[in-house]
Parts: C-alpha cells; structure tokens; sequence
C-alpha cells in the first residue's frame, strides 16, 4: 500500500480513538475528589463552585452511591442557592435595560431583561453602569434560600440646585465683656481699702483724745503749763496719735471715693457680635453705662 493511501487512513483511525475518549464521562477518581470538593464548597458558601463540581460526580459513569450521594446534595444545594432580579430605571421612571453590572468586581450581567441569576450567599457590592449615565453601586446581604429577590437602583444624578449665599444670622446676645466686671472689681477693692482707712482714723482718733485727756488730768492738773515730764510725753504721743488720724481718715475718704466712682461709672451689658447692613458685615459693641 501506498503512502498515499496509508495517509487517511491513519487520520481516520486517530479519530475514531479520540471521539470515544472525549465522550467518557469523569473517572471513579475524578467523581470521589469532586464530591469532596463539593462539600468543602457548600461549606464556604461557594454555592455555584460547589454546584458546578456535583454536576461532575452526578454523571452516569460515577459509581451508583457516589452518584446518588451528589445527586442529593445538588439538589440541596439548588434549594439553597438564591437567585436576585436586578432592575433599573432613569429619573423618570423609565425602565433601562441596556445596563451592565459587575457583581465584586467581576461580571454579573451583561443586560438587565428580568431573568434571575443565581448567586452566593452573603454580602456583595454591585456597580451598575449604563451608556451616558454616571455608575450607581449599591451593597446587598443575599441570604440562603432567597429565591427571585427584586432589587431596583435608579441611575443618574439630579441637577444640583442653584448655589444660595446664607443670609448673615443676626447677632447673637453675648456676655458682658470683663472689662466692666474688672472695673468694678477695682473699684469695691478701692473702696474697701478707703473703709478700712477711716475705720483706722476713727480709732486712732479716739485713742489719741483718750491719751491726751489723760495727760492732762494726771500729769498736768488740768494745765499744761505745769506739765511733769511723763505728761509732756503723753501729749506729745496724743499729737502722733492724733496725726495718724487725720491721715488715715482723710485718705480713707478718698479712696472711699475713689472706688465709688470705678463702682459707678464701669459699663454694665457690654456685648460685642456681629452686624450686617447695607455697607456690608462688621462688629457692633452694644452697652450701658
């Protein structure tokens, strides 16, 4: 036989050889390893992995109990897994169909026409994008068993209302400024300083008279002429005494009236705060005196 003929011949018996090995189903080893899989995926909640790897061990070539075994659990696990509606509508109301969503960053949707998708369970972040509208995302819960759950975002962003320049908010009442509260202050120091100071030249006005009479009577027989010597010296303390009178009582007198006048002249309700009007914002001090 020829080269020639030789050639199709080989082709055809490599066909013949491969198309058979293509139509086997999953080996005794590939069924056990994916129902095991499978069952750590349920765990994980990787609900459409977990599927996806019993439909591998439900074939017909697996062995009869570990095909019944993942026949069960697929049908579990299609109970378990829900499925999510994503709707869309412009401001108005419209609905939007040419819409794009990504489900976590990876592809969920191509086109939103009302089918459900099946999902794992647990929190995600969706991102919806349609042509000449800015993305919307939104996050879910999805929870096991929720079947044809309904979820509606509205894309585009409403225009922003015109900018409004706050009207200045009248001024607000204050506390007095501490420079009259001081003030007083200074003056009540001042004025009890003067209290004390003709309470002083009181006192020693009075010692002093008592001093002197003294003298006079004992030490004098009522005429200083005939004075002895401790009676010129009690007279003499009498003027010292007599002298420290005048001045504590005079200077008293002054301070006292010193600090009356800080007392009643310090302003009283002093406030400062601001003021708007027709020439523009600035500070108003507001007080009585």
């Amino acid at each position: 036989m020829s080269r020639c003929a030789l050639a199709p011949a080989l082709v055809l018996a490599v066909l013949f050889a491969y198309v058979p090995a293509r139509a086997a189903g999953p080996t005794k080893e590939q069924c056990v390893e994916a129902n095991d899989s499978a069952q750590d995926l349920r765990q994980a909640g990787k609900l459409r992995q977990a599927r996806q790897s019993l439909a591998v061990c439900a074939s017909a070539t697996c062995p009869a109990v570990v095909r019944d075994d993942c026949v069960q659990r697929l049908a579990d696990v299609d109970a378990a897994m829900p499925t999510l509606i994503l709707e869309a509508t412009d401001l108005a109301g419209n609905d939007l169909a040419a819409v794009s969503v990504t489900m976590d960053g990876q592809p969920f949707a191509d086109r939103l026409d009302g089918t459900q998708r099946p999902l794992d369970p647990g929190e995600h972040r969706f991102v919806f994008d349609a042509p000449g509208l800015p993305s919307t995302e939104k996050r879910l819960v999805i929870r096991e068993g929720d079947k044809a759950r309904h979820e509606r975002v509205v894309l585009g962003t409403p225009a922003q209302a015109p900018e409004r320049v706050a009207p200045i908010a009248p001024a607000a009442p204050s506390t007095p400024a501490s420079g009259g509260s001081v003030q007083r202050t200074i003056g009540l120091i001042v004025a009890g300083a003067g209290v004390a100071g003709v309470a002083v030249g009181s006192v020693f006005g009075l010692v002093a008279k008592a001093t002197y009479d003294h003298a006079l009577q004992s030490e004098c027989g009522n005429a200083s002429s005939t004075c002895s010597t401790q009676g010129a010296s009690d007279g003499q303390t009498a003027r010292s005494q007599a002298m420290v009178s005048t001045v504590g009582f005079a200077g008293g007198l002054a301070l006292l009236g010193v600090g009356a006048v800080l007392v009643f002249t310090a302003p009283h309700g002093l406030s400062v705060g601001p003021s708007a009007g027709r020439d523009g914002a600035g500070l108003q001090v507001r007080g009585a005196w």
